[in-house]
């Protein structure tokens, strides 16, 4: 990831309306989804700036893994101790060592996407599951890609043959951030078709900068009420995709 935004996402991720709608719609569907025994062991790999960690705590120990040492020094300033240094596609476990494994906005990064879900699922328990989110379309590439230097952007049937894996059913499939959907995909395409230039890499431009707090309360309250819909249905287009698999037991 670009040096330069690892500062803005530990700064913005406790407050701002994505990354707080993000945990809200994981969270929700691993208290429908999760394996009901507890504590669960859980995996956050690529763990980030870690304020998914806390979040994922509700539902057992967890281990955050990220390739980035600055990464890491972030979570550790969040306070959680159990933080490795490590890298897909090899994770430094043994099989099925987890009941929870999450990739969350990850594979993206990855050159061999599918060796990294291959690993994902090798760590993870029979009866487990794995949740992976993903950012959508490949037409809606902008500066924020280049600057979490992504390799690409899925639709929902390259996700679900990207996670093609023995012994697993789709819990859930689905697009997310819908409700922001429409305007975000006509200022990208207006961009696409204006032809401008690509900023110099100094100057690249993250989504993720401070709003009005009344506004920001308003996006974030939006973008989790898609919580609800999830738990019954997917949604059919939106700026994101969320996944989760669980492995047959057996």
């Amino acid at each position: 990831m670009h040096p330069q935004i690892y500062e803005d996402i530990y700064n913005a991720e406790l407050t701002h309306w994505w990354f707080c709608g993000r945990r809200h719609i994981v969270a929700s569907l691993l208290r429908q989804f999760a394996p009901k025994r507890r504590p669960l062991r859980i995996a956050d790999v690529g763990c980030g700036m870690g304020a998914s960690l806390e979040m994922l705590g509700e539902f057992g120990w967890v281990a955050g893994l990220d390739y980035s040492a600055t990464a890491l020094g972030f979570s550790q300033q969040r306070g959680f101790p159990r933080l490795l240094a490590a890298a897909l596609p090899c994770l430094p476990f043994a099989n099925a060592e987890f009941d929870i494994v999450c990739a969350l906005d990850v594979i993206e990064h990855i050159d061999d996407d599918a060796a990294a879900v291959r690993e994902l699922w090798r760590v993870c328990k029979p009866g487990g599951l794995l949740v992976v989110t993903v950012p959508a379309y490949e037409w809606l590439w902008s500066e924020h890609d280049d600057i979490n230097e992504h390799k690409r952007r899925y639709t929902r049937p390259q996700l679900r043959d990207r996670l093609v894996l023995p012994g697993a059913d789709i819990v859930r499939l689905s697009y997310m951030n819908t409700l922001f959907a429409l305007p975000v995909m006509l200022f990208r395409l207006a961009r696409h078709l204006s032809g401008k230039k690509k900023s110099a890499p100094g100057d690249l431009k993250s989504d993720v900068f401070p709003l009005p707090r009344l506004l920001n309360s308003f996006f974030k309250f939006l973008f989790s009420s898609e919580s609800v819909w999830l738990r019954y249905a997917s949604l059919p287009f939106g700026i994101s995709l969320i996944c989760i698999l669980r492995k047959h037991e057996g």
